[in-house]
């Protein structure tokens, strides 16, 4: 057979047993790509919930999967489905090991929530818990992402229009000053050797970024730079109230989702600790785990520095009363309104900055342009 000859890829693949081995060099590529393809935290958020309809509507956990996996449109995503079912069917697995081979895809949270699903036989109640979770985050998020468009936006066109103007338009008045003689202004000169810079080393402004990207992204996620990084985070200035009270947010509602689900308070904070987008948080919470453990009531755990006071006291108020999550669920909305006040009052905040900003980079170049031709003007004039 021809190594390129064309040879369909098997409907069904399930990993460690579908044999794919004599397919063309072509297809194989494709298979590689496929298998190393995201899956995106929308994808996961509607197969959880349609995972949890399914069950609560009676039908098997290893018969749900394969439905799922059939109008499944993420081959990455219908393949795992397909494996995890294969896992559970012929090698007698649980639903929460088949899921730990993918750790890509599937949190540790997600996993360890499976896993008390079934143990306490609650997975209904866990997969909805799983479902909800995923959600509201996925909201809080594009909340965050549409404060954040506008000046992203705008800032990218600046430097867009910014490179465009000292490798185009600069260069038509370099000869002409050149040839006019006279000394040049500061702000001439500056902007001259600007775009001399940016035309001829090019490669190493592309270098320094893509570096500079590079190594900050692994920085980022090293856990040591990620603590030192969420640190940064809750310290500061104009952000911390908003980083802070988003991190509440996560965990009065993740906190009162799970204990909905009948998950024990133990197992929801070490949950909670992994759900947490914040690492510095997260071990704050481990810390209040740890000091449950050893007998302390919920409250005093959350009596931390890390955490808002408000926090801890209404998670006491909720021991007291016998009604955690419904308390929790509340302060979860609460926070989630001011979080949306304080989005809106950044973005507020920063749109005349953003402004400034380019009314100051137009009024530069104008000036640093402008003022030799003034000259030039008053000079052939006289």
């Amino acid at each position: 057979m021809n190594l390129f000859e064309k040879k369909k890829a098997p409907k069904k693949v399930i990993y460690g047993v579908t044999d794919r081995s004599d397919l063309p060099f072509l297809e194989q590529v494709n298979e590689f790509l496929i298998d190393h393809s995201p899956v995106k935290t929308k994808e996961k958020a509607l197969f959880f919930n349609s995972f949890q309809l399914m069950v609560s509507s009676g039908i098997r956990l290893t018969q749900a999967l394969d439905m799922l996996a059939r109008r499944m449109r993420n081959q990455r995503l219908k393949r795992i489905l397909y494996t995890v079912r294969y896992d559970m069917t012929e090698r007698g697995t649980s639903l929460s090991a088949a899921m730990q081979k993918y750790p890509r895809v599937f949190q540790p949270a997600e996993i360890k929530m499976v896993y008390s699903g079934e143990l306490t036989g609650k997975m209904e109640d866990v997969l909805d818990t799983i479902a909800k979770r995923i959600q509201k985050n996925l909201e809080l998020d594009a909340r965050i992402r549409n404060a954040l468009m506008y000046p992203a936006t705008v800032l990218g066109a600046i430097v867009l229009a910014s490179v465009v103007v000292l490798t185009f338009v600069v260069p038509r008045f370099e000869t002409l000053f050149a040839d006019f003689g006279a000394d040049l202004p500061f702000a001439t000169k500056f902007l001259l050797n600007s775009s001399t810079f940016v035309r001829e080393s090019w490669w190493l402004i592309a270098t320094i970024i893509v570096a500079g990207i590079f190594l900050f992204r692994n920085w980022v996620r090293s856990e040591d730079g990620r603590r030192q990084w969420d640190g940064m985070l809750l310290k500061m200035p104009l952000i911390h109230s908003l980083v802070n009270n988003i991190q509440t947010t996560r965990i009065a509602g993740n906190f009162s989702t799970m204990m909905r689900a009948g998950i024990p308070v133990i197992k929801a904070l070490r949950i909670l600790s992994e759900v947490v987008t914040n690492r510095v948080v997260g071990d704050a919470i481990l810390e209040a785990e740890h000091q449950v453990r050893r007998g302390k009531q919920v409250h005093e755990g959350f009596q931390q520095d890390v955490f808002d006071p408000v926090l801890g006291e209404v998670i006491e108020v909720g021991e007291q009363s016998g009604s955690i999550p419904e308390i929790l669920e509340k302060t979860a909305a609460q926070y989630q309104m001011e979080v949306d006040a304080q989005l809106r009052n950044l973005t507020t905040l920063i749109e005349p900055i953003v402004i400034i900003l380019v009314g100051g980079a137009v009024l530069f170049m104008a000036f640093a342009i402008l003022t030799p031709i003034f000259k030039m003007q008053q000079m052939f004039a006289g």
